[in-house]
């Protein structure tokens, strides 16, 4: 069984958990709508798309920070609708076929979506390697946050973009999904993929909705889940927690690595794909 809370009633029927891989809390200043679902029909999601999508507008596009220029993948659907933005974050070995795949996928399914490659103004030997990661490991965060901002703002003032955004990432990519929301100047909700969680005493300041997907039994993590969870329930914090059972880091990115689980990345998508309509296209 399955549980969740929600300040208001869903906008249409929630992605089936179908499996004991969830706790859901959803705290607000309105009353708590109790929903369970067991076994109901997953929703259809987009079938993958490969770069020549006809379906799809692919291009690389550029922009500035500190005088720097960076690179980033921007991936939309044809047609002259305006359309929700994703700020789709990697973890530190950078955009890779995987994240270019998800970035696909997410604009099938109605995003205009921005993978900024802070990697860009270096030169690395082999794609999705630790060599990237000890590069952007010796810059401050504050300096990717710097970053990633420029990337949102572009995201953000795209023609074919509505103005409403969200952020989602990966470990290091989800730390920075969740500066996002505790700011709250850009994005209209945040997910986060196994990331490390943040001080409980911050559970007041999130601004924005925000969804964690956590790894069962991480060292780095399953510590402070109760905690955090329980502070921003008390403090009326909007949000999502879920724990995915018998996974490793990386059960939804790795593809090609053992640690990957099908079933648990794909409810991990639909999950996020339905929490990202929810606060972002539909909105409160």
């Amino acid at each position: 069984m399955s549980d969740s809370r929600s300040p208001l009633p869903p906008a249409r029927p929630a992605p089936t958990p179908a499996a004991p891989d969830r706790r859901g809390f959803v705290a607000g200043a309105l009353a708590t709508v109790w929903a369970v679902a067991v076994g109901a029909p997953r929703p259809a999601r987009a079938q993958d798309a490969d770069a020549s999508d006809p379906r799809l507008l692919t291009e690389t596009v550029t922009f500035q920070a500190r005088k720097q220029v960076y690179k980033g993948l921007l991936v939309r659907p044809r047609g002259g609708a305006k359309r929700p933005g994703l700020l789709l974050i990697p973890d530190q070995r950078g955009p890779n076929s995987f994240f270019r795949q998800l970035a696909r996928r997410f604009a099938l399914d109605g995003f205009v979506v921005m993978v900024p490659d802070l990697l860009s103004p270096y030169t690395l030997t082999q794609e999705n390697s630790d060599e990237g990661q000890n590069i952007l490991a010796r810059i401050v965060p504050a300096e990717h946050l710097l970053v990633l901002d420029a990337a949102a703002d572009l995201l953000q003032h795209h023609p074919d973009c509505s103005g409403a955004i969200a952020a989602l990432g990966f470990v290091w990519g989800g730390s920075f999904a969740l500066q996002f929301a505790l700011s709250g100047t850009r994005v209209k909700a945040a997910v986060a993929y196994y990331v490390q969680p943040p001080s409980p005493d911050r559970a007041a300041e999130f601004k924005v909705p925000v969804q964690f997907h956590w790894v069962e039994g991480d060292p780095r993590s399953a510590p402070a889940l109760e905690a955090l969870e329980k502070r921003m329930i008390g403090a009326g914090r909007v949000f999502e927690a879920f724990v995915y059972p018998d996974t490793q880091s990386g059960f939804a990115s790795e593809p090609n690595s053992r640690r990957f689980n099908k079933t648990a990345a794909d409810h991990a998508y639909d999950r996020s794909l339905f929490f990202l309509k929810r606060w972002v296209v539909t909105g409160p």
